[in-house]
């Protein structure tokens, strides 16, 4: 699978091109085959995960069973959903001052029916969209929700972070800046509580604002 090279720090494209490629990229990820699981699945990539000229991009793990897979919004119309909405709320935000998208662009399901963790195949096979989909909104910040979501941008550039370790700490990463956050899901808020995660995005809002990011 090829990988988009690592960003150089060149100027940013105009935004009537950018909205060109991304809507070329939308196409394109409309027509993947490539998981036979994720068959009749939705393709969670479109202007609803927010405008490709937003300066910060959160990256989650996969579309949720009753939440982006039926409502087509990545991280919303679900539990989890309001959490994550909640807290972009409390630092000032609005969705659409984001971008939002997930390490795989489709919902993963066990046997049963039930949500499910991403396979590594699967990661491999998104990380190619997830690169281009970086390349063309050129995010200033990337913001990983939960640990599958940094593991899958180090198949487009290494970081060597653990998210325990690294949990709303900044490092250089592909020409930007990467900002690791817990996911909003309930499993994960038992490991790190509402509050501990709304100090983690105040955390990111004071960063955007000290690097100047609009």
């Amino acid at each position: 699978m090829p990988v988009v090279p690592v960003r150089k720090h060149v100027p940013r494209i105009s935004l009537p091109l950018r909205e060109a490629r991304f809507d070329d990229l939308v196409s394109l990820i409309q027509r993947c085959r490539a998981c036979p699981r994720m068959e009749g699945r939705r393709r969670v990539l479109t202007r609803l995960n927010g405008g490709p000229s937003a300066r910060v991009m959160f990256i989650a793990e996969a579309p949720g069973r009753h939440g982006a897979d039926r409502t087509g919004v990545p991280i919303h119309g679900d539990a989890t959903g309001v959490t994550f909405e909640r807290l972009i709320g409390e630092v000032g935000w609005k969705r659409e001052d984001v971008f939002v998208t997930n390490a795989v662009l489709c919902n993963p399901r066990t046997e049963d029916g039930n949500n499910d963790k991403p396979s590594q195949d699967e990661l491999r096979s998104c990380s190619f969209h997830l690169a281009s989909t970086i390349a063309v909104v050129d995010p200033a910040v990337v913001v990983t929700l939960g640990a599958s979501a940094l593991e899958s941008i180090e198949l487009i550039e290494p970081h060597g972070l653990v998210l325990r370790s690294a949990v709303a700490r900044q490092k250089r990463w592909n020409g930007r800046t990467l900002f690791p956050l817990y996911h909003q899901s309930p499993r994960a808020i038992m490991h790190r509580n509402y509050i501990k995660q709304l100090e983690d995005f105040r955390a990111l809002a004071k960063l955007v604002n000290e690097l100047g990011v609009s």
